[in-house]
């Protein structure tokens, strides 16, 4: 039997290893919570972008939270290698660490005008826990079979099968926009760097304005009033 997986406290390695990818609307949350709790080094790059070629813009499906200047996530408090946001809204990334995409693949289809992906998961060894107390043959049967992987890290694959279930969201929505002529879309091969770069989960909204952050994060309305309070 596999050992069931648990972080080491106060390990905060994973919060230092690289950029973290987010969902557009991610990174509206984590901007309005690093201005309520005075982050001030919080920086974004755009991910995966895509094209829409009939209103001239680049369409950023996935940005990358920067590390700070210490080659650490701006949120991670330094002295107790705890997380600021942890309690308020953390990443899809952050919360399924270790069980990560290893690879993402887009399908952006001018005939069907469809948006789709498939995505492949992988284990990371980066983490000290996964690296010192399991073995490949382990990580192996967690990749192969999804049912093992949901008794060993049940919280992780959860929040994996949630990333799934929000870029399918982006990928219906925009496909549906296609569909009605409001964007025509294409991959990498269809982009020009001179066009501007905007954020998927705002450029929806210009033509769905009733979609709202709630509807990606049940209730975070909630937590971005009790910040304020």
């Amino acid at each position: 039997m596999i050992t069931h997986f648990k972080c080491m406290p106060n390990c905060g390695y994973c919060c230092a290893i690289s950029p973290v990818t987010v969902f557009p609307h991610e990174m509206i949350i984590l901007s309005k919570l690093a201005e309520e709790l005075n982050v001030n080094d919080l920086t974004f790059r755009p991910g995966y972008v895509i094209a829409d070629i009939k209103n001239g813009v680049r369409i950023a499906l996935s940005y990358l939270m920067q590390l700070n200047d210490k080659g650490i996530c701006p949120f991670l408090e330094p002295s107790d290698k705890t997380c600021k946001v942890h309690s308020l809204y953390k990443p899809l990334t952050c919360r399924s660490f270790p069980y990560l995409p290893r690879v993402i693949r887009y399908v952006i289809d001018p005939e069907l005008k469809l948006v789709d992906f498939t995505v492949e998961f992988v284990v990371s060894t980066l983490c000290p826990v996964i690296k010192n107390n399991y073995t490949q043959e382990d990580l192996e049967m967690m990749i192969g079979n999804i049912k093992i992987a949901v008794k060993v890290m049940p919280k992780e694959v959860a929040a994996a099968k949630e990333a799934i279930k929000v870029r399918k969201t982006y990928a219906e929505t925009l496909t549906a926009l296609w569909r009605t002529g409001y964007v025509e879309l294409r991959g990498n091969e269809g982009n020009n760097t001179n066009w501007p770069i905007v954020n998927a989960f705002e450029y929806i909204r210009q033509f769905i304005p009733h979609i709202t952050l709630d509807n990606f994060v049940p209730n975070i309305s909630q937590v971005m009033r009790r910040i304020d309070a």
